[in-house]
C-alpha cells in the first residue's frame, strides 16, 4: 500500500536538510521532494503490510527534531 505525507518547516534550508536525511532511509519505494513550496517536503513510500511499519513515526520524529510538523 502506498502512503504519502507532507511536512512543513520554517525555512527552505531546514526542509532541504530533512530531504537529505530522509532520502538515505531504507524504505521501500521511497520518494522525497519539495512539496507545495520550498518549505514543504512531500514523502511517499510503500507501507510494509506484513509487519509493523515505523516509517511514519520515524519521519514525524525527525521532522520534530528539525522544528517541522506534518501538514
Amino acid at each position: 500500500m502506498k502512503s504519502q505525507v507532507e511536512f512543513g518547516f520554517a525555512s527552505e534550508m531546514t526542509a532541504y536538510r530533512f530531504i537529505n536525511t530522509v532520502k538515505h532511509m531504507d524504505v521501500d519505494s521511497l520518494v522525497v521532494k519539495f512539496g507545495r513550496n520550498d518549505r514543504h517536503v512531500l514523502v511517499s513510500y510503500r507501507y510494509a503490510v506484513a509487519e509493523f511499519d515505523r516509517t511514519l513515526s520515524e519521519l514525524d520524529d525527525l521532522a520534530r527534531e528539525l522544528g517541522g510538523e506534518e501538514v
